[in-house]
């Protein structure tokens, strides 16, 4: 029973032995029962024989796909195996993922919104100078930079009689929304002279702080010559 005990233990070792992977101590051990058992040393010619059949196999070359896989597949294991040894590079492989997953999601958006950007400032270029908008402030308070009401041009209709002072109201516009004559009084044909050449002259509007408001002014008629 001891004998086949330690053949078994030979035999098992055989191809560690033809490998030349055991121990001194172990090799000189197997080596000293070959030459004394028989069977044992039938078992190793067929351990040769089968090695040399094996290396006289032709080396089947491995796919890229394949290899791209085993490479996947042993970082993976690296990096857990790397993960188990510290705190510092499981924060580092947890940084590396949040990196990946924030590139991941923003690739995609970053091109189309540089285009939606971009078109939005130009067609906001393009049509800037159209937008010109001229706020009506009517309940601003002037406190200062007034600028009176100014006459632009004449009107060609003629006033008969004589000399009067009419008060004109001039709203934001530019245009006569009033008058009278504050002092003395005037028959219906010269209010209608009046009227009219008033009413087709062109002034320009007061100012207060830039802005266009009503304002008010004197002008002295005097036959067909005016003077504000």
């Amino acid at each position: 029973m001891m004998e086949d005990s330690n053949c078994k233990a030979v035999r098992s070792s055989l191809w560690d032995y033809a490998a030349g992977t055991l121990s001194a101590f172990e090799h000189e051990t197997v080596a000293v029962h070959l030459n004394e058992c028989r069977e044992c040393a039938l078992h190793r010619a067929e351990v040769r024989s089968l090695r040399t059949g094996l290396r006289a196999l032709p080396s089947k070359m491995v796919s890229p796909l394949l290899a791209t896989k085993l490479k996947v597949v042993a970082s993976r294991e690296h990096s857990r195996h790397m993960l188990r040894r510290d705190l510092a590079a499981r924060i580092e492989e947890f940084r590396s993922r949040a990196r990946l997953v924030f590139d991941n999601l923003l690739r995609p958006i970053a091109v189309p919104a540089a285009g939606g950007i971009l078109a939005s400032v130009l067609c906001f270029g393009i049509i800037v100078d159209t937008l010109h908008v001229h706020p009506e402030w009517q309940n601003d308070i002037p406190v200062g930079l007034f600028t009176k009401v100014t006459i632009d041009d004449v009107s060609p209709f003629s006033v008969n009689g004589k000399d009067v002072i009419v008060q004109l109201t001039i709203d934001a516009h530019g245009n006569v929304s009033d008058f009278e004559i504050p002092q003395g009084k005037a028959s219906s044909e010269e209010m209608r002279e009046i009227g009219n050449l008033v009413l087709y002259s062109t002034f320009s509007p007061a100012t207060a702080f830039g802005q266009r408001v009503t304002g008010k002014i004197l002008v002295n008629i005097h036959h067909i010559n005016i003077r504000g």
